[in-house]
């Protein structure tokens, strides 16, 4: 039986360092996407109240600006879009 050499040790170790690392971003990506999804599959903070009612209360607040970077995060709505969104609210 042929040993192993010390150029196999270390391109077996190489190996284990890969596997474990590629375990490890596995597992971190995983967690980063079930803390990005939060506790309502991605609802966000106040995930009971719906977008309507978030700009209402931000407009209520004077915080109009806010509601429309709120609208334009959630939806993808051009600035146009949000602000007749915000102002309909």
């Amino acid at each position: 039986m042929a040993s192993i050499g010390p150029i196999e040790l270390i391109v077996l170790g190489l190996l284990l360092v890969l596997a474990v690392c590629f375990v490890g971003f596995i597992i971190f990506v995983g967690a980063r996407v079930v803390r990005a999804r939060g506790p309502f599959g991605g609802a966000g903070s106040n995930g009971s109240l719906d977008l309507a009612t978030k700009v209402r209360g931000l407009k209520a607040q004077g915080r109009f600006e806010q509601a429309m970077f709120l609208v334009r995060g959630e939806t993808g709505f051009s600035e146009e879009e949000a602000r007749s969104f915000v102002e309909r609210a």
